[in-house]
């Protein structure tokens, strides 16, 4: 059974027919990470690229990646963003407005619309691990990157965030799936050097060093609503707050593990 977390439909009707359930999450790391520098920031330290780059990012989304580095753009980058889903692209679009050396396509991941050797950087931030045919897509990866030039993948690992999946468990015993920022990954930190190497080499992994100490409950609440339809008056939810309230009079905040970071894979 495909899951909702890898099924194209589900991804682009629901999960992400617009950003508003990325945003939940990408507020609680961007308000509670203890790394200073921003997991965007970080990731776009991590490339390589020409003086005059082609880029293409998969699964774009809203474009938070180009927004967090607007002012390290180059003039002569020709970067493509693409998303299955429009609604995303029309929100990167408005996002980056007067950035002129961008263009947008909705794309699925398995047939990429662009010749071989076309692109000098190929960018999946966070995203491998929705693909149901991932041999399929690095194969389209690898036929349109250029000879010589990478794939940036990111990803997270077994141990993100296990303490939100813990609290599933634990208070939400008969909520059937995964999707509590699943671990049960299919491109994740453990196996992917092992996917990469059937169509690149020289792999390398790249780790982010952080974690989130959150002292409030709303964003952590908003978090787990934004992968289920959790109900703020349900026996669990209760029973979830208190905890969470406990946890953060005791200790004066909470702290949750982060595992993410960036493969490096080389197209020779």
């Amino acid at each position: 059974m495909v899951s909702g977390l890898t099924n194209s439909d589900s991804l682009r009707s629901d999960q992400y027919k617009d950003s508003s359930n990325l945003a939940a999450r990408a507020e609680l790391h961007q308000r509670f990470s203890t790394n200073p520098t921003g997991w965007h920031e970080w990731v776009f330290n991590q490339f390589v690229l020409p003086d005059t780059a082609s880029i293409l990012e998969l699964g774009s989304g809203p474009g938070y990646l180009w927004q967090y580095n607007r002012s390290r753009l180059q003039k002569d980058m020709d970067i493509c963003l693409t998303d299955i889903s429009a609604g995303m692209l029309q929100e990167a679009y408005i996002n980056l407005a007067g950035c002129e050396n961008i263009r947008y396509a909705v794309s699925d991941i398995c047939k990429i619309p662009f010749p071989e050797n076309t692109f000098s950087a190929v960018i999946a931030n966070h995203m491998l691990y929705h693909v149901s045919d991932l041999p399929a897509a690095l194969k389209e990866i690898k036929r349109v990157l250029k000879p010589g030039f990478c794939l940036y993948a990111a990803t997270n690992g077994v141990s993100h965030l296990y303490e939100i999946r813990d609290w599933k468990t634990k208070f939400y015993p008969d909520q059937e799936g995964d999707d509590w920022g699943t671990a049960a990954l299919g491109f994740s930190v453990e196996n992917g050097a092992g996917l990469l190497q059937s169509e690149f080499s020289d792999i390398r992994f790249q780790k982010y060093p952080d974690s989130l100490l959150v002292d409030q409950i709303e964003p952590l609440i908003n978090y787990i609503k934004s992968y289920t339809k959790l109900e703020d008056d349900a026996c669990g939810t209760k029973q979830l707050r208190d905890y969470l309230q406990d946890q953060i009079s005791k200790n004066g905040a909470i702290q949750i593990t982060k595992e993410s970071g960036v493969f490096v894979a080389l197209k020779r």
